[in-house]
C-alpha cells in the first residue's frame, strides 16, 4: 500500500489516485516474471496457456495505461507533476510490454524449433540465466513499491541506491550470457543465437526500466517536498 505521509504531500486527489492506480503495473509485472520463471524452467513442457495468461495481463495494461492518461491529460495532475506522471505511466507498461515480447518471442522459437526438428536443449542451456534475472526483476519491481512506502527522501535515495546495485548484478548476468553465446556460436543456429541474445537484452531492459521508474518516483517526492 502507498504510504499516505508522502501522498498527503501530493495535494490533488487526482494525483493521489493516479499512484495508487500505478500499483496495478506492478502486480502485473510481477506475475508475468513468475509466468515466465515457469516457462523457462520447464521450456519442454506446453507453454501456450502461459503465454496466453501474459498476453492477458498485457491487454490490462494497457487499459490501465489508457485509463491514467485520460485522467492526467484531462486534469486530475497538476502541471508541474504531469510530465513525470506520464513517463512513470509509459516506463511501466514498457516493462509489461516487455514480458509480452519475451512470452511470444519463446513460443515462436519453440515452435520453430519443433519445425525443423531441432532440440530445446541448446537454447536451454541459457535459461537458468535468465531466471535469475527475472528473480531480480521482481526483487527490483518491489524495492520500487517499497519507494512510495517510505516517508523521508533518504529513505527513497536508499532504496534507489539498492535498485541501481540490482540492475549492476543482472549486467554481469547479461555479460556472462553473451559472452559464453559467442564461445559457442559456431555450433548453433542462427535462430538459437538470435533468440538467446534478443531475450537476454530485453530482460537486461527491465532492470533497466526499474531503475528509471525510481528515478522519476523520486524526482517526484523532491518536488513535493520542496
Amino acid at each position: 500500500m502507498v504510504n499516505y505521509h508522502f501522498l498527503k504531500k501530493i495535494m490533488v486527489i487526482g494525483e493521489r489516485q493516479s499512484l495508487l492506480e500505478m500499483q496495478k503495473y506492478m502486480d502485473i509485472a510481477i506475475e508475468n516474471s513468475l509466468i515466465l520463471i515457469e516457462i523457462f524452467q520447464r521450456p519442454e513442457d506446453p507453454i501456450e496457456d502461459k503465454a496466453l495468461r501474459v498476453s492477458e495481463n498485457e491487454k490490462k495494461a494497457d487499459n490501465i495505461t489508457l485509463e491514467l492518461k485520460r485522467n492526467i491529460t484531462s486534469g486530475a495532475v497538476g502541471s508541474t507533476l504531469m510530465d513525470n506522471f506520464l513517463n512513470l505511466i509509459e516506463t511501466f507498461d514498457d516493462i509489461i510490454d516487455r514480458t509480452y515480447w519475451i512470452s511470444r518471442e519463446m513460443t515462436r522459437t519453440k515452435d520453430s524449433l519443433i519445425a525443423n526438428s531441432f532440440h530445446m536443449e541448446p537454447v536451454g542451456n541459457f535459461y537458468s540465466g535468465f531466471c535469475a534475472i527475472l528473480e531480480k526483476n521482481i526483487d527490483a519491481v518491489k524495492k520500487v513499491n517499497q519507494m512510495l512506502q517510505v516517508s523521508d527522501i533518504d529513505g527513497a535515495k536508499s532504496i534507489r541506491t539498492d535498485i541501481e546495485k540490482m540492475e549492476e548484478d543482472v549486467d554481469e548476468i547479461k555479460d556472462g550470457i553473451i559472452d559464453r553465446l559467442y564461445r559457442i556460436s559456431e555450433s548453433i543456429t542462427y535462430l538459437t543465437f538470435n533468440h538467446i541474445n534478443s531475450v537476454v537484452h530485453t530482460l537486461d531492459d527491465l532492470l533497466d526500466d526499474c531503475e528509471d521508474i525510481a528515478d522519476l518516483i523520486l524526482n517526484t517526492m523532491m518536488s513535493v517536498s520542496r
